[in-house]
C-alpha cells in the first residue's frame, strides 16, 4: 500500500515539474537543484514581487533575481535590476516582465538574454551581452520581439494599446514579428506595433515632449 501511495506522489511531482514555468538548474552537492541568479534588485520603489516563487516573494534592495522570475510591480511603483553581465533593467508601475533565460560566461565570450514583456514598461542599458559579437539579447512581447545592436532602448504599452519602442541611445534595435522586420538605427526614433501579424510601423523622430515622457515612466520620484 505505501508503494502505491509513494508511485502516485511521485507521479503527481512528475506532472507538477512538467507543467511549472522554465527555470535553469544549477546541482549542488547533495544533488538538490536550485535556481540560478540572473540579477540584483539596486533600485526599489513601492511594492513589487517575483510572482512565479512559492510563496511570491517580496522585493527588496539587494534581493536576487532568478531566471524563471516574473517581476510585477505595483501602482506608482520603480524596480531597477542590475543583470550578471551589467545590463540595467528599469521597470515601471503596473508592469510584469520576465527572466525566461539570462546567462553570461565572460571567459568564454558567451551569453543569452531572453526576456519578455507581459505589459507596462522598461527600459534596458545593455552591459557585456550587448557587446558580443552574436548580441543575443531578446525582448519578446505579444506582437513582436525586440533585438539589440549594443544600445539603450525604452518600450511598453504606454502610449496607447499598441507597443511602443524607442531608442534612445547605442547603435540600434529591431522588431521582428510574423509580418517582417523593421530596425530603428537613430536615437531619438520609435516604432509602433499594433499586432503580432502586421509589420511595424516605419521609424519616426518622437520628439523631446513623447521621449521625456517614456523616461519619466521608468524614472524614481
Amino acid at each position: 500500500m505505501n508503494i502505491i501511495k509513494w508511485a502516485r506522489r511521485w507521479v503527481g511531482w512528475s506532472l507538477l515539474a512538467i507543467s511549472s514555468v522554465p527555470v535553469a538548474l544549477a546541482a549542488g552537492m547533495d544533488g538538490a537543484a536550485t535556481p540560478s541568479v540572473a540579477g540584483t534588485v539596486i533600485h526599489l520603489q513601492g511594492a513589487a514581487f517575483a510572482s512565479h516563487r512559492q510563496p511570491s516573494t517580496n522585493l527588496s534592495l539587494g534581493a536576487q533575481i532568478l531566471i524563471g522570475d516574473h517581476i510585477v510591480t505595483g501602482p506608482n511603483a520603480r524596480v531597477g535590476v542590475r543583470m550578471l553581465d551589467g545590463t540595467v533593467l528599469s521597470l515601471g508601475a503596473d508592469t510584469e516582465f520576465a527572466i525566461n533565460d539570462y546567462r553570461y560566461q565572460e571567459q568564454e565570450k558567451q551569453g543569452t538574454a531572453r526576456l519578455e514583456l507581459l505589459k507596462g514598461v522598461f527600459r534596458a542599458v545593455t552591459g557585456a551581452i550587448g557587446k558580443l559579437k552574436e548580441r543575443d539579447f531578446k525582448v519578446k512581447t505579444a506582437v513582436g520581439t525586440i533585438g539589440i545592436r549594443g544600445t539603450d532602448f525604452w518600450g511598453g504599452y504606454y502610449f496607447s494599446q499598441a507597443l511602443d519602442v524607442a531608442l534612445l541611445g547605442g547603435k540600434g534595435i529591431y522588431i521582428e514579428n510574423a509580418a517582417g522586420v523593421v530596425e530603428v538605427s537613430e536615437p531619438g526614433e520609435g516604432i509602433s506595433v499594433n499586432s503580432a501579424n502586421e509589420l511595424p510601423l516605419p521609424p519616426k523622430h518622437w520628439g523631446e515632449q513623447k521621449l521625456n515622457a517614456a523616461k519619466q515612466s521608468i524614472e524614481w520620484d
